[in-house]
């Protein structure tokens, strides 16, 4: 292509290089963390298709590259330098190779429409950005039987042993595919494909072995439901009615976008289907070995829907080919084990995201608590990452401009390749000296009762006030001023809390408030529950955003407390909206007011509230409940709860690490892949 194009008509020689102008250029890199990212330790060292894509873009004088991948985490630690030198020579020809691959003018997130089926709605999200907590749907079944005859590190010692049996957990797995495939029989899908991923190894002999084994035994269970075998029967509606029934249920209750089609069935009509779906199933070796000479397993033709007008069932059984470009249509049910310790490739096996129309109920996902796990850190640690984009966005950053970062995982996971991430820095966050306030606030019912339920426990774990915790202003109650709270009553609170704005993450927030209480560089958190003493709110009538002048009087919102068997009395807070959005937009993105900052520190002290609070070392926690007429389009009688979080400045301080390097070691992988396209 490269040589095509220097051979056009708008060819220009432009320092010694052909140069093509007046034809623009896009080029779309699908998978871009894959193989394009120039996994080197040195700019001048450039691996052969980063070289060539780089190339070819270089020689346009219009170009873009726009790289497509749901594993971005490799492309955010390119290097942004570059040697404009470096040349290279292609049909006799020298061209500038140019600058690398960085995606330095734009990120866009892809937001997902609620019927796809992605990691959150599978792994569960604690404590994300937002602060929100899903719990997964529930298709989890652990796999803790594989070892034998699976082996929990398959290396160069044991390679050899290839196993005899299958475990009693993907014999389990290989019937719930026969059910699913019964049960969508009922639903109408008889002609759409249903697929089962197997994924136990990386090596072809061991593909080769389970496939052989797989195959057998679904021989033997095709068997079983033509002869009408009533133990088998029993096993299978045993796994119907304790597993099925009440998954079934469960998504009905709990999804989050309606489906009709899901419904509950009759054991007896789900019975009348098992011969016409199990006598569908095929199992294929999916691998790129294609001479069976040396194979027990002689079924290894590629999986192609499209020749099966009546639907293709398939257990596809397989290693690093099912990790990219293979579309599983119609995925059920998985079997997985590999042990991959990198966020990316551990993504990109997992097959069993996309859409699930009329069948999500009937998905299963066994494998271990590990691997589960992992999935669960990365989930939290790519929706953190995607929040970083959409606050770059917001702040109308480009990618170079802007900190791009992924959370580490605690233990033994990578971010990708140890060579990959030779251009990332440890990044570290800290708080010292700054205030975050909730100016943003979510405007559904159950975010708002949420964030009240949570002030409401808040409030009793810190127990019904003393007469040193009341501050009064003109005779009415205007703090309940709590000093030198219990920590975990404070992350608590900032944990479960629901809030939409990028720059604050609750878990981040609590990490790093935990790491100072530690280090002993705060010497106390104070807590402040602020009352309005106002006579009258100041709101603008109906809800409709106009000029301050036009704000009229109504009376004050009040709410109750209870803490020790008591109730005690508050007034709501006023704070206006004042331009339009779908959440409640605070005035001027400030939630306090300027002598509430200063409530817990020493009467008359001198210097800057700021350096006041460093001196006097302590952290302050002030909560507003606020009058829901100062937003629009909002009726819970709930008031709605805010903060705002006030840091002393920290000399020395232990920050929380966002660090995107490994130690390398980590990115061992403890089976090598001999399937590998690039060995052979």
């Amino acid at each position: 292509m490269i040589d095509w194009f220097s051979k056009d008509s708008n060819i220009r020689v432009v320092n010694g290089q052909p140069k093509l102008f007046d034809v623009p250029a896009l080029i779309i890199d699908d998978e871009a963390d894959a193989a394009s990212v120039n996994a080197t330790k040195d700019i001048n060292d450039i691996k052969a298709i980063n070289k060539l894509i780089r190339t070819l873009l270089n020689v346009f004088d219009q170009n873009t590259f726009v790289g497509y991948t749901a594993t971005p985490y490799a492309n955010l630690f390119i290097p942004q330098d570059f040697n404009d030198e470096l040349t290279t020579d292609v049909k006799g020809k020298t061209y500038f190779i140019g600058e690398d691959l960085f995606p330095k003018d734009f990120i866009i997130n892809i937001i997902a429409p609620k019927n796809y089926i992605g990691a959150a709605k599978i792994f569960g999200l604690e404590n994300p950005i937002t602060g929100e907590s899903h719990e997964p749907l529930n298709v989890f079944r652990v796999i803790d039987d594989y070892d034998p005859p699976f082996f929990k590190t398959i290396n160069n010692n044991n390679k050899d042993d290839l196993p005899e049996y299958l475990p009693e957990s993907l014999e389990t797995a290989l019937k719930s595919f026969i059910l699913t495939c019964a049960i969508r029989r009922l639903r109408g899908h008889d002609k759409k494909h249903n697929s089962m991923l197997v994924h136990v190894a990386l090596y072809v002999k061991w593909i080769d072995r389970v496939a052989s084994l797989v195959n057998e035994r679904m021989k033997v269970f095709k068997n079983y439901i033509s002869a009408n075998d009533s133990q088998f029967l029993k096993e299978l509606e045993e796994l119907f009615i304790t597993d099925f029934l009440p998954t079934t249920e469960n998504v009905i209750e709990n999804i989050d976008y309606k489906d009709s089609r899901i419904e509950l069935h009759d054991w007896e009509n789900v019975k009348a289907e098992l011969k016409k779906a199990a006598s569908k199933i095929d199992v294929r070796a999916v691998h790129g070995t294609r001479s069976t000479t040396n194979l027990e397993y002689h079924n290894i033709d590629e999986i192609d829907y499209s020749r099966y007008e009546e639907g293709l069932s398939v257990i596809a059984v397989g290693g690093g080919r099912l990790a990219r470009g293979i579309t599983l249509e119609g995925l059920s049910t998985s079997y997985y084990l590999r042990t991959t310790r990198m966020y990316d490739s551990l993504m990109q096996m997992g097959r069993w995201f996309g859409y699930r129309p009329g069948y999500v109920d009937l998905c299963r996902l066994y494998t271990t608590e590990t691997i589960y796990e992992w999935f669960n850190h990365i989930t939290m640690a790519t929706e953190e990452m995607r929040y970083d984009f959409d606050e770059m966005t917001t702040r109308n950053l480009k990618p170079k401009d802007f900190t791009l970062k992924v959370r580490n995982h605690h233990g033994l996971l990578a971010i990708t390749s140890v060579a990959k991430l030779f251009w990332a820095k440890d990044i570290t966050m800290s708080f010292s000296n700054s205030n975050k306030q909730t100016y943003l606030l979510l405007k559904d019912k159950k975010s708002i009762q949420n964030n009240f339920d949570i002030f409401k426990n808040l409030f009793e774990r810190l127990g019904f006030p003393k007469d040193e915790n009341i501050i009064p202003i003109k005779n009415k109650t205007k703090y309940l001023l709590y000093r030198n709270v219990k920590i975990d009553i404070l992350t608590d609170f900032i944990e479960n809390y629901k809030i939409n704005i990028p720059s604050i993450n609750n878990q981040v927030l609590s990490d790093y408030i935990k790491q100072q209480n530690i280090q002993n560089n705060i010497r106390e958190w104070n807590i402040c529950i602020v009352s309005n003493t106002n006579e009258k709110a100041l709101l603008y009538d109906d809800g409709v955003i106009k000029e301050s002048k036009y704000r009229t009087e109504h009376e004050t919102k009040k709410y109750s407390l209870f803490a020790d068997g008591k109730e005690i009395e508050l007034v709501c807070s006023v704070r206006n909206q004042t331009e339009y959005s779908e959440l409640y937009k605070i005035t001027k993105n400030q939630i306090d007011d300027v002598v509430d900052r200063q409530v817990d520190l020493i009467d008359n002290g001198t210097g800057s509230i700021k350096e006041r609070r460093a001196n006097e070392s302590k952290g302050l926690l002030l909560i507003y409940a606020l009058d829901e007429r100062g937003t629009t389009n909002v009726e819970n009688g709930i008031p709605i709860i805010g903060y705002s979080l006030h840091f002393p400045k920290i000399e020395n301080e232990v920050q929380v690490s966002y660090s995107a390097t490994i130690k390398e070691e980590l990115d061992l992988e403890p089976m090598e892949d001999d399937d590998n396209s690039e060995n052979e």
